[in-house]
């Protein structure tokens, strides 16, 4: 049986779209756990009608907590073999489950990972697909398949996956209720430690609703440099234990590491307290000087580059101070 875990705040206007894509699932041996957490539009109420209609649905109503909190509680009632999240402004199409389940009558595998399609207000849609259906193991002889997954963004949030459950009761991996910010990456990244083999599906069954821009810049995180910049290390040092570390990983994590120093450095403008010390923070951190080896990874003005190579903090301090005078 598969446990479908659904976190369910103020989603009045799609819940009822979410919540019908499940059930009229092709694969039927599944339950629903929708924990409402706290909603005060009347997805509360949606939940317990949907409940009396399919005995599949199982409802958790619990006072307001994150989702994290509320994708915790459904882990605690779960009853499945495998796990399954959605997020509850998103649909799935009607063969969402037996694609992933049909993979593991073929080879038992420990993660599955299907694709997905972002689907904008204006009617535009992206999808994120493996390049190829696919079983492999953790380790240094398929470095560039797990990059891949890691360049489509398919690992950092849980949904589009079939996890384990006796892996994540056993070793008790749960979301942080404290980390607001990437707190998807870190759960996939603990299940990761014990997983060893992963199936890919190259189609896109879930669709991923975008309700604002689309984009990360669009909400302020004053401290996301030092979020970004640690969950870079955690990273860092998976590839690095689990030899992965190829020049394909060196590639992609150093590219990704020159965008956390962008998007830290230029985020200063919007800082309250604007101090020179946040720059000679950022450009601190020790691997500046493997980034060298990587300047050709990132598109930004060579001047930029440059400054942060070469540690020049107030050439950014003087940049900004000119840019707020205009």
């Amino acid at each position: 049986m598969i446990s479908i875990i659904i976190p369910v705040y103020n989603v009045k206007l799609y819940l009822d779209n979410c919540i019908q894509s499940v059930i009229q699932q092709s694969y039927t041996d599944f339950e629903c756990i929708l924990v409402d957490d706290g909603s005060t539009d009347g997805s509360s109420e949606i939940c317990d009608q949907w409940a009396e209609k399919d005995n599949r649905i199982i409802i958790v109503h619990q006072p307001n907590g994150g989702v994290s909190s509320a994708r915790n509680k459904g882990l605690e009632q779960a009853k499945g073999e495998y796990i399954c999240f959605i997020d509850s402004d998103d649909w799935v199409d009607v063969d969402y489950l037996s694609a992933m389940i049909n993979n593991l009558k073929e080879k038992e595998t420990d993660l599955i990972i299907c694709g997905l399609t972002q689907e904008f207000k204006d009617g535009n849609c992206i999808d994120y697909i493996p390049q190829q259906s696919l079983n492999f193991e953790l380790g240094c002889n398929h470095t560039n398949y797990f990059v891949m997954l890691n360049e489509q963004n398919l690992l950092y949030g849980p949904i589009v996956k079939l996890y384990k459950n006796n892996i994540i009761q056993h070793h008790q991996i749960l979301f942080d209720p404290q980390v607001s910010y990437g707190e998807d990456l870190l759960f996939n990244y603990q299940y990761l430690e014990y997983a060893h083999t992963i199936a890919c599906i190259n189609e896109s069954h879930y669709h991923y609703r975008i309700l604002g821009s689309g984009t990360l810049s669009s909400k302020f995180r004053p401290k996301q440099f030092d979020t970004d910049y640690q969950q870079w290390k955690i990273l860092q040092s998976f590839y690095q234990r689990h030899h992965l570390w190829s020049s394909t990983a060196q590639t992609y994590l150093y590219k990704r590491l020159w965008g956390i120093l962008y998007d830290g450095i230029f985020l200063y403008p919007r800082l309250q307290n604007k101090k020179i010390s946040y720059l000679r923070t950022i450009l601190a951190i020790p691997e500046i000087k493997k980034l060298k080896d990587f300047t050709q990874c990132f598109s930004c003005s060579n001047w930029i580059k440059q400054s942060i190579l070469y540690r020049l903090y107030p050439i950014f301090y003087i940049y900004f101070s000119i840019i707020a005078k205009r």
